[in-house]
Protein backbone atom coordinates (compact mmCIF):
# COMPACT_ATOMS: atom_id res chain seq x y z
CA UNK A 1 0.00 0.00 0.00
CA UNK A 2 1.33 3.79 -0.50
CA UNK A 3 -0.24 6.90 0.65
CA UNK A 4 0.89 10.15 -0.95
CA UNK A 5 2.40 13.33 0.96
CA UNK A 6 -0.34 14.92 2.98
CA UNK A 7 -3.06 11.72 2.28
CA UNK A 8 -5.32 10.83 5.62
CA UNK A 9 -7.44 8.44 6.57
CA UNK A 10 -9.55 8.85 9.54
CA UNK A 11 -11.81 5.61 10.75
CA UNK A 12 -12.82 3.79 13.97
CA UNK A 13 -12.50 0.41 12.29
CA UNK A 14 -9.99 1.02 9.00
CA UNK A 15 -9.37 -2.28 6.16
CA UNK A 16 -6.87 -1.79 3.75
CA UNK A 17 -6.13 -4.06 1.21
CA UNK A 18 -2.70 -4.90 -0.67
CA UNK A 19 -1.42 -3.38 -4.02
CA UNK A 20 -3.52 0.00 -3.02
CA UNK A 21 -2.89 3.34 -4.30
CA UNK A 22 -3.87 6.27 -2.51
CA UNK A 23 -2.25 10.14 -4.07
CA UNK A 24 -1.75 13.28 -2.77
CA UNK A 25 -3.30 15.17 -0.71
CA UNK A 26 -6.13 12.71 -0.73
CA UNK A 27 -8.73 12.54 2.35
CA UNK A 28 -10.64 9.71 3.34
CA UNK A 29 -12.97 9.48 6.37
CA UNK A 30 -15.67 7.52 8.11
CA UNK A 31 -16.84 5.10 10.79
CA UNK A 32 -15.84 2.18 8.69
CA UNK A 33 -13.59 1.94 5.70
CA UNK A 34 -13.38 -0.98 3.58
CA UNK A 35 -10.51 -0.83 0.57
CA UNK A 36 -9.74 -4.41 -1.07
CA UNK A 37 -6.90 -5.20 -2.56
CA UNK A 38 -5.27 -3.52 -6.16
CA UNK A 39 -7.70 -0.07 -5.60
CA UNK A 40 -6.38 3.61 -6.95
CA UNK A 41 -7.49 6.56 -5.66
CA UNK A 42 -6.53 9.63 -7.09
CA UNK A 43 -5.16 13.09 -5.60
CA UNK A 44 -7.08 15.98 -4.27
CA UNK A 45 -9.71 13.46 -3.59
CA UNK A 46 -12.21 13.93 -0.49
CA UNK A 47 -14.14 10.95 0.57
CA UNK A 48 -16.30 11.37 3.75
CA UNK A 49 -19.36 9.42 4.33
CA UNK A 50 -20.74 7.05 7.21
CA UNK A 51 -19.27 3.85 5.55
CA UNK A 52 -17.19 3.21 2.52
CA UNK A 53 -16.67 0.10 0.53
CA UNK A 54 -14.07 0.14 -2.14
CA UNK A 55 -14.20 -2.93 -4.18
CA UNK A 56 -10.93 -4.83 -5.63
CA UNK A 57 -9.59 -2.88 -8.45
CA UNK A 58 -11.54 0.23 -8.14
CA UNK A 59 -10.23 3.28 -9.43
CA UNK A 60 -11.10 7.17 -8.19
CA UNK A 61 -9.93 9.67 -10.09
CA UNK A 62 -8.44 12.70 -9.17
CA UNK A 63 -10.47 15.65 -7.63
CA UNK A 64 -13.58 13.24 -7.21
CA UNK A 65 -15.64 14.66 -3.79
CA UNK A 66 -18.27 11.93 -2.46
CA UNK A 67 -20.09 13.20 0.52
CA UNK A 68 -22.23 15.95 2.31
CA UNK A 69 -24.53 15.93 5.38
CA UNK A 70 -24.23 12.90 7.36
CA UNK A 71 -27.14 10.48 8.62
CA UNK A 72 -26.82 6.85 10.14
CA UNK A 73 -27.62 5.46 6.46
CA UNK A 74 -24.87 7.22 5.09
CA UNK A 75 -22.49 5.30 3.28
CA UNK A 76 -20.49 4.29 -0.57
CA UNK A 77 -20.48 0.90 -1.60
CA UNK A 78 -18.50 0.76 -4.37
CA UNK A 79 -18.39 -2.33 -6.72
CA UNK A 80 -15.00 -4.39 -7.80
CA UNK A 81 -13.58 -2.64 -10.77
CA UNK A 82 -16.02 0.20 -11.18
CA UNK A 83 -14.50 3.55 -11.47
CA UNK A 84 -15.58 7.34 -10.80
CA UNK A 85 -13.97 9.78 -13.07
CA UNK A 86 -12.65 13.24 -12.36
CA UNK A 87 -14.51 16.43 -10.89
CA UNK A 88 -17.72 13.46 -9.99
CA UNK A 89 -19.96 14.41 -7.34
CA UNK A 90 -21.77 12.19 -5.25
CA UNK A 91 -23.53 12.90 -2.30
CA UNK A 92 -23.92 10.13 0.27
CA UNK A 93 -26.39 11.74 2.59
CA UNK A 94 -28.37 8.67 1.96
CA UNK A 95 -26.21 5.36 0.83
CA UNK A 96 -25.15 5.03 -2.35
CA UNK A 97 -24.46 1.24 -3.89
CA UNK A 98 -22.81 1.05 -7.74
CA UNK A 99 -22.08 -2.78 -9.37
CA UNK A 100 -19.06 -4.25 -10.41
CA UNK A 101 -17.90 -3.22 -13.46
CA UNK A 102 -19.95 0.31 -13.97
CA UNK A 103 -18.21 3.66 -14.60
CA UNK A 104 -19.36 6.98 -13.77
CA UNK A 105 -17.60 9.48 -16.26
CA UNK A 106 -16.21 13.15 -15.48
CA UNK A 107 -18.47 15.87 -14.15
CA UNK A 108 -21.02 13.11 -12.45
CA UNK A 109 -23.62 14.50 -10.06
CA UNK A 110 -25.42 11.54 -7.60
CA UNK A 111 -27.62 13.28 -5.42
CA UNK A 112 -29.54 11.21 -2.54
CA UNK A 113 -30.46 14.63 -0.86
CA UNK A 114 -32.66 16.98 -2.57
CA UNK A 115 -34.06 20.46 -0.38
CA UNK A 116 -33.45 23.69 -0.02
CA UNK A 117 -36.69 26.11 -0.23
CA UNK A 118 -38.85 25.46 3.26
CA UNK A 119 -40.67 22.22 3.70
CA UNK A 120 -43.42 23.69 5.96
CA UNK A 121 -44.23 26.38 3.49
CA UNK A 122 -44.76 23.43 0.41
CA UNK A 123 -41.32 23.31 -0.99
CA UNK A 124 -40.49 19.51 -2.02
CA UNK A 125 -37.69 17.96 0.24
CA UNK A 126 -36.10 14.24 -1.05
CA UNK A 127 -33.92 11.95 1.18
CA UNK A 128 -33.48 8.65 -1.00
CA UNK A 129 -30.73 6.17 -1.53
CA UNK A 130 -29.68 5.60 -4.95
CA UNK A 131 -28.69 1.83 -6.96
CA UNK A 132 -26.60 1.54 -9.38
CA UNK A 133 -26.39 -2.07 -11.14
CA UNK A 134 -23.61 -4.05 -12.85
CA UNK A 135 -21.73 -2.78 -15.74
CA UNK A 136 -23.99 0.71 -16.23
CA UNK A 137 -22.03 3.15 -18.33
CA UNK A 138 -22.73 6.55 -17.35
CA UNK A 139 -20.62 8.88 -19.43
CA UNK A 140 -19.69 12.35 -18.32
CA UNK A 141 -22.16 14.83 -17.17
CA UNK A 142 -25.20 12.97 -15.83
CA UNK A 143 -27.19 14.00 -12.94
CA UNK A 144 -28.71 11.30 -11.09
CA UNK A 145 -31.74 12.36 -8.49
CA UNK A 146 -32.56 10.97 -5.22
CA UNK A 147 -34.39 7.58 -5.02
CA UNK A 148 -32.81 6.46 -8.48
CA UNK A 149 -32.59 2.54 -9.33
CA UNK A 150 -30.64 1.71 -12.11
CA UNK A 151 -30.68 -1.77 -13.65
CA UNK A 152 -27.85 -3.88 -14.83
CA UNK A 153 -26.12 -2.89 -18.74
CA UNK A 154 -27.39 0.12 -18.78
CA UNK A 155 -25.58 2.70 -21.05
CA UNK A 156 -26.79 6.32 -20.67
CA UNK A 157 -26.49 9.16 -22.83
CA UNK A 158 -23.77 12.39 -22.32
CA UNK A 159 -25.38 15.46 -20.37
CA UNK A 160 -28.91 13.13 -18.99
CA UNK A 161 -30.95 14.34 -16.53
CA UNK A 162 -32.17 10.38 -14.91
CA UNK A 163 -35.26 11.85 -12.64
CA UNK A 164 -37.16 8.36 -13.07
CA UNK A 165 -35.58 4.44 -12.11
CA UNK A 166 -33.93 2.35 -15.52
CA UNK A 167 -35.01 -0.86 -15.92
CA UNK A 168 -31.90 -3.36 -17.16
CA UNK A 169 -30.33 -3.94 -20.60
CA UNK A 170 -31.48 -0.37 -21.84
CA UNK A 171 -30.47 2.51 -23.63
CA UNK A 172 -31.27 6.09 -22.50
CA UNK A 173 -30.94 9.55 -23.07
CA UNK A 174 -31.90 13.11 -22.57
CA UNK A 175 -33.25 15.19 -20.55
CA UNK A 176 -35.25 14.17 -18.31
CA UNK A 177 -33.83 10.78 -19.73
CA UNK A 178 -36.00 8.63 -22.09
CA UNK A 179 -35.47 4.81 -23.07
CA UNK A 180 -34.29 4.79 -26.69
CA UNK A 181 -33.79 0.65 -26.60
CA UNK A 182 -34.46 -2.09 -25.01
CA UNK A 183 -32.71 -5.25 -24.96
CA UNK A 184 -29.70 -3.57 -25.43
CA UNK A 185 -27.04 -4.14 -26.66
CA UNK A 186 -28.27 -7.07 -29.27
CA UNK A 187 -26.12 -10.51 -28.65
CA UNK A 188 -23.30 -11.30 -30.85
CA UNK A 189 -23.04 -14.42 -33.12
CA UNK A 190 -20.05 -16.61 -32.92
CA UNK A 191 -18.78 -15.10 -36.00
CA UNK A 192 -18.83 -11.26 -35.03
CA UNK A 193 -17.38 -11.93 -31.60
CA UNK A 194 -14.96 -14.00 -33.53
CA UNK A 195 -14.29 -10.63 -35.46
CA UNK A 196 -13.99 -8.82 -32.37
CA UNK A 197 -11.24 -11.17 -30.74
CA UNK A 198 -9.02 -10.32 -33.41
CA UNK A 199 -9.62 -7.15 -33.60
CA UNK A 200 -8.30 -6.62 -30.21
CA UNK A 201 -5.28 -8.87 -30.58
CA UNK A 202 -4.32 -7.14 -33.88
CA UNK A 203 -4.95 -3.40 -31.62
CA UNK A 204 -2.48 -5.36 -28.95
CA UNK A 205 -0.12 -6.12 -31.98
CA UNK A 206 0.01 -2.76 -33.28
CA UNK A 207 0.21 -1.67 -29.97
CA UNK A 208 3.10 -3.26 -28.74
CA UNK A 209 5.08 -2.12 -31.99
CA UNK A 210 4.43 0.96 -31.44
CA UNK A 211 6.49 0.42 -27.76
CA UNK A 212 9.42 -0.82 -29.47
CA UNK A 213 8.72 -4.14 -29.66
CA UNK A 214 9.40 -6.91 -32.45
CA UNK A 215 6.53 -9.28 -33.18
CA UNK A 216 6.33 -13.42 -34.83
CA UNK A 217 2.66 -14.60 -35.34
CA UNK A 218 2.71 -18.11 -35.67
CA UNK A 219 -0.39 -20.48 -36.07
CA UNK A 220 -1.01 -24.11 -35.62
CA UNK A 221 -3.47 -25.90 -34.84
CA UNK A 222 -3.30 -25.55 -30.98
CA UNK A 223 -3.90 -21.79 -31.35
CA UNK A 224 -2.25 -18.79 -32.23
CA UNK A 225 1.21 -17.99 -30.69
CA UNK A 226 2.35 -13.95 -30.35
CA UNK A 227 6.51 -13.66 -29.76
CA UNK A 228 6.84 -9.98 -28.42
CA UNK A 229 10.72 -9.37 -27.88
CA UNK A 230 12.19 -6.25 -27.32
CA UNK A 231 15.85 -5.28 -25.56
CA UNK A 232 15.02 -6.43 -21.84
CA UNK A 233 13.16 -9.72 -22.64
CA UNK A 234 10.93 -12.18 -24.69
CA UNK A 235 7.32 -12.39 -24.32
CA UNK A 236 4.79 -14.78 -25.22
CA UNK A 237 0.73 -14.88 -25.86
CA UNK A 238 -0.48 -17.52 -26.97
CA UNK A 239 -4.48 -17.86 -27.86
CA UNK A 240 -6.08 -21.02 -27.00
CA UNK A 241 -8.12 -23.36 -29.31
CA UNK A 242 -10.04 -26.27 -27.93
CA UNK A 243 -8.32 -26.20 -25.00
CA UNK A 244 -4.74 -27.39 -26.31
CA UNK A 245 -1.52 -25.78 -25.00
CA UNK A 246 1.46 -24.90 -26.67
CA UNK A 247 4.42 -27.01 -26.34
CA UNK A 248 6.67 -24.83 -24.62
CA UNK A 249 5.92 -22.27 -22.14
CA UNK A 250 8.46 -19.30 -20.62
CA UNK A 251 8.18 -17.40 -17.52
CA UNK A 252 6.99 -14.37 -19.28
CA UNK A 253 3.94 -16.16 -20.83
CA UNK A 254 0.35 -15.52 -21.21
CA UNK A 255 -2.18 -17.99 -22.20
CA UNK A 256 -5.40 -16.92 -23.42
CA UNK A 257 -8.85 -18.55 -23.50
CA UNK A 258 -12.72 -18.09 -24.57
CA UNK A 259 -14.17 -20.50 -22.95
CA UNK A 260 -15.91 -22.32 -20.04
CA UNK A 261 -13.14 -23.84 -18.28
CA UNK A 262 -11.71 -23.32 -14.70
CA UNK A 263 -8.34 -21.53 -15.20
CA UNK A 264 -7.20 -23.23 -12.47
CA UNK A 265 -6.91 -26.84 -13.82
CA UNK A 266 -4.17 -25.16 -16.07
CA UNK A 267 -2.01 -23.20 -13.42
CA UNK A 268 0.59 -25.61 -13.07
CA UNK A 269 3.17 -23.24 -13.92
CA UNK A 270 3.24 -19.97 -11.33
CA UNK A 271 5.03 -17.99 -14.16
CA UNK A 272 2.53 -17.48 -16.28
CA UNK A 273 -0.63 -15.83 -16.36
CA UNK A 274 -4.12 -16.62 -17.07
CA UNK A 275 -6.97 -14.75 -19.12
CA UNK A 276 -10.38 -16.58 -20.08
CA UNK A 277 -12.72 -13.91 -21.95
CA UNK A 278 -15.75 -15.99 -22.01
CA UNK A 279 -16.04 -15.94 -18.07
CA UNK A 280 -14.02 -12.68 -17.47
CA UNK A 281 -11.46 -14.89 -14.68
CA UNK A 282 -7.66 -13.94 -14.34
CA UNK A 283 -4.96 -16.18 -12.85
CA UNK A 284 -1.29 -15.34 -12.23
CA UNK A 285 0.86 -12.14 -13.12
CA UNK A 286 3.22 -11.75 -15.69
CA UNK A 287 4.41 -8.30 -17.19
CA UNK A 288 3.25 -9.07 -20.77
CA UNK A 289 -0.44 -9.94 -19.23
CA UNK A 290 -0.87 -7.16 -17.19
CA UNK A 291 -0.25 -4.67 -20.38
CA UNK A 292 -2.94 -6.88 -22.14
CA UNK A 293 -5.25 -6.41 -19.26
CA UNK A 294 -4.46 -2.54 -19.35
CA UNK A 295 -4.76 -2.53 -22.94
CA UNK A 296 -7.78 -4.17 -23.46
CA UNK A 297 -9.70 -1.89 -21.13
CA UNK A 298 -10.12 0.07 -23.15
CA UNK A 299 -12.31 -1.99 -24.96
CA UNK A 300 -14.61 -2.28 -22.08
CA UNK A 301 -13.11 -5.96 -21.29
CA UNK A 302 -12.10 -6.59 -17.35
CA UNK A 303 -11.72 -9.82 -15.59
CA UNK A 304 -12.01 -11.00 -12.10
CA UNK A 305 -9.18 -11.82 -9.95
CA UNK A 306 -9.32 -15.21 -8.40
CA UNK A 307 -5.70 -15.18 -6.98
Amino acid sequence: MSIGIGGVIIGKKVSIGNNTKIGFATIIRAKEISIEPFVTIGSFTIIDSGKIRIGEDARINEQVIIGGMKTHQSGLDLGKRTIIMEYSFINTTMPVKIGDDTGIGGHCLLFTHGSWPNMLEGFPVSFAPITIGKGVWLPWRIFVMPGITIGDKVVIGANSLISKSVDSNCLVAGSPAKVIKENYPPPLSVEERDEKIREVFNGFEKHLQYHGFSIELTETENGTEYAFRNRKKNHCLWFCKNNLLPPELNKNSLLIFDNDEDLHSYHQNKNIMLLNLKTKERLGTTSIGEEFVRFVSRFGIRFNRLD
